[in-house]
C-alpha cells in the first residue's frame, strides 16, 4: 500500500524508504511516548513511558497495572499516543501521532517483549532502586493501528500516514 501524502505545502514525493521503515527508525530513535487513556467515566488521562519497539511497529511497556493507565486498560484498551523529537525550530519538527490497542502483554508475546526492553534500556535490569517497582510492574503491549509521521524536514505541514494491513 502506498503512503497517504496530507501534505498541501511540501513538494509531495514518495521516500526510496517504506514508509513502516521510517517510523520505525523514528522510534528507535527515540524512548518515551505520551500514552493518552480515557476512564470508564470519560475523563482522558496522560502519561510518559518509556517505551521499545519491534520491527512490526508494535510497542512495548512496563508499567504498574494500579496506575490510572494501567485501570484504564483494564476496561478501554483503546488509546492515542505520541512521541516527539524535542526542537526549538519549526522547520525541525518531527514525530509520530499513533492510535491503538494497548493491554497487558499477553503471555505468547512475553519473551520478545522482555528482549525489546531489556536490550532498549539495560539499565532497569541492573538497577537496584527499581526492583521494588519492577516486582509490581508488568509488560504492556501497544498495537497501532494508525500512525501519523510528521516530518517538518520534508517541508512545512509533512504528513504521511500509515494504516495496519
Amino acid at each position: 500500500m502506498l503512503p497517504i501524502f496530507l501534505s498541501s505545502c511540501a513538494e509531495l514525493r514518495p521516500s526510496p524508504v517504506s514508509l513502516s521503515d521510517r517510523i520505525y527508525t523514528f522510534l528507535n530513535a527515540h524512548n518515551t511516548l505520551s500514552l493518552a487513556t480515557v476512564a470508564d467515566d470519560g475523563t482522558p488521562h496522560a502519561c510518559a513511558l518509556f517505551y521499545a519497539v519491534a520491527p512490526d511497529l508494535t510497542l512495548y511497556f512496563l508499567s504498574d497495572p494500579n496506575t490510572l493507565h494501567g485501570r484504564h486498560l483494564e476496561s478501554r484498551p483503546r488509546v492515542a499516543a505520541t512521541v516527539e523529537a524535542n526542537n526549538q525550530d519549526w522547520k525541525d519538527i518531527r514525530g509520530i501521532q499513533l492510535r491503538g490497542r494497548a493491554g497487558r502483554c499477553p503471555a505468547t508475546d512475553l519473551h520478545r517483549a522482555r528482549a525489546l526492553y531489556a536490550a532498549r534500556f539495560p539499565f532497569v535490569a541492573r538497577a537496584e532502586t527499581l526492583a521494588g517497582p519492577l516486582q509490581r510492574a508488568c509488560y504492556y503491549r501497544l498495537v497501532p493501528d494508525w500512525i501519523r509521521l510528521i516530518d517538518n524536514t520534508l517541508g512545512f505541514g509533512h504528513k504521511e500516514e500509515w494504516h495496519r494491513p
